[in-house]
């Protein structure tokens, strides 16, 4: 009785310490609605699911916005009636992330402030919303996260569980099987154009491009029994919906989140034999999918050509066989102690190296190919190889007349742009005629398909300077800090795939508040450890 009275007295809280933990608990509602509940949102099927789930994000991000900003005045003011407000002062501490955050929001405010086309920018294009006041709420949702939320097991349990689930839908749908009746009444030919509860196919991959790497950390990472289980799960319908989501940036998200994960991986044994674990799980996914596919043609939904490759052709077997064979040799040198990765720097010095060269190599080419420089028998014309306005689906274009804006644009547009998402009206002030060519009198080309460039576009250099910024920095500052919390290189692998794979995609109202939910927890976590109630 005497310890049960001790323990009442110490979890008796202080006057005002409900008051103080209030915007931790509305920040761990808002976090877990907007992870566990936003994605299955959704109205009147495909037809309107765009303006539902801004609507849905809107609101709540206002609201939980406006009533933290009141708690957060209410606590200023107590604090400088009691002399407590210059103490509170001194001791802000800011990173470079919140740097660069409150440096974008200045440029965004001073960018809509110059813009000719004030009435567009403030809630952006119709459709997109990604104006002046998704841009503040993105800015909100980093300063409100990073500050009141903790780390919780539960948030995360239910994050990954809801992304488990729409990437299972995903993947049934793509085989004909569509338990929510999502395709009811939309034409066949419009199928392959819809995923999920997200929607439009690019905002999917989106999704998955922020996501997949959280649950694919826990496999790699964790050693406790149910939590591998889960994980592994997970990671192998993450493969699947990957093979079979039909866009190509996520592609592009993949390969950058092996890079990564192989440079992290040669650390240790463990870590790079979990690695090969993964690769397995990899093609062993693919081949799977592409089995299914064979077997029942008639209700597998027609994707493109990289997709099919990677789950139809004979490469993944070899692969998959490749794979198999170095995971057996590595766990028997390791078993006998006669490798230790780490000590293989040369690994580290030279991938990346090879990596870079590679990549640049792939430019040089196509640059080559393009202007016809290379001799007839190394010349290509394939859609990948060959830039011009098509390639890319059309991205060739889009980032022609994006950089041409751009350059056409006086002394003020190239230091604050047009506006955040004035890219539509501005791009049309210089090319109406070509735009009308293209895509007919109605065609109107909103935004750049490539989120920095239209950051550059939209916002001037004093913009997308920040903008990219709180990415860069964001992964390297989880990078450093992940020996002391490991959970942050799963925060830093989704900030690498957002990274790739918006450089063929754009900011919209699916995954961009989710990265920056995701960038806010990880300085959270730098600055507030693991603690739990």
């Amino acid at each position: 009785m005497i310890n049960r009275g001790k323990q009442a007295v110490k979890d008796k809280k202080e006057p005002g310490q409900h008051w103080a933990e209030l915007p931790q608990e509305i920040t761990f509602i808002y976090v877990f609605l907007m992870l566990a509940v936003y994605p299955f949102y959704f109205r009147n099927k495909y037809y309107d699911i765009g303006n539902a789930k801004w609507q849905f994000f809107f609101f709540l991000t206002a609201g939980v916005g406006a009533v933290l900003t009141g708690l957060l005045l209410f606590r200023l003011l107590e604090e400088w009636k009691t002399r407590e407000f210059e103490k509170t002062i001194r001791n802000i501490r800011l990173s470079v992330i919140d740097r660069l955050v409150f440096a974008y929001a200045v440029a965004v405010l001073l960018s809509a402030l110059f813009s000719p086309y004030k009435e567009q920018v403030i809630w952006g294009y119709d459709g997109w919303y990604m104006g002046l006041v998704a841009q503040m709420c993105f800015v909100l949702i980093y300063f409100g996260v990073s500050r009141y939320w903790r780390w919780n097991l539960l948030t995360i349990f239910c994050c990954l569980a809801a992304a488990f689930l729409v990437f299972l839908l995903a993947i049934l749908m793509r085989f004909g099987i569509d338990p929510l009746s999502m395709y009811k009444g939309l034409e066949k030919q419009y199928i392959i154009n819809f995923l999920s509860t997200i929607g439009q196919a690019t905002w999917y991959s989106s999704y998955m491009a922020v996501m997949f790497p959280l649950g694919l950390f826990a496999f790699w990472f964790y050693d406790h029994k149910y939590v591998r289980i889960f994980g592994g799960i997970f990671t192998a319908a993450g493969f699947m919906t990957m093979v079979t989501q039909n866009s190509d940036s996520s592609f592009i998200a993949f390969g950058l989140l092996i890079f990564a994960l192989f440079w992290i991986s040669t650390e240790s044994n463990r870590s790079f034999r979990r690695f090969l674990e993964v690769m397995m799980m990899c093609f062993s996914c693919f081949k799977f999918i592409g089995i299914c596919q064979r077997l029942f043609p008639e209700k597998a939904v027609p994707l493109d050509a990289i997709s099919l490759f990677c789950s139809q052709s004979s490469a993944a077997w070899i692969l998959l066989i490749v794979t198999v064979i170095c995971y057996s040799c590595f766990c028997w040198l390791e078993k006998y102690e006669k490798i230790d990765i780490s000590k293989m720097k040369n690994i580290r010095i030279l991938f990346p190296g090879i990596f870079l060269l590679g990549i640049g190599g792939i430019i040089i080419y196509i640059y080559l190919n393009t202007t016809k420089k290379l001799p007839m028998h190394l010349q290509s014309g394939n859609s990948y190889l060959l830039f011009d306005e098509y390639w890319g689906n059309n991205r060739g274009s889009s980032w022609m007349i994006a950089v041409k804006s751009f350059l056409k644009g006086d002394f003020v547009r190239k230091i604050f742009g047009c506006g955040p998402d004035g890219f539509s009206s501005f791009v049309q002030s210089f090319f109406r005629k070509e735009l009308e060519m293209k895509w007919g009198s109605s065609g109107i080309l909103a935004c750049a398909h490539n989120e920095w460039l239209n950051a550059l576009v939209n916002l001037g250099m004093a913009g997308a300077i920040p903008y990219i910024g709180i990415f860069l920095s964001a992964a390297c500052r989880f990078y450093r800090k992940a020996k002391e919390y490991p959970e942050l290189t799963a925060i830093m692998l989704s900030v690498i795939c957002y990274m790739g794979h918006n450089f063929f995609c754009y900011q919209q109202i699916i995954c961009t508040p989710i990265i920056f939910i995701l960038i806010g927890a990880g300085e959270s976590l730098i600055r507030y450890g693991k603690k739990e109630k």
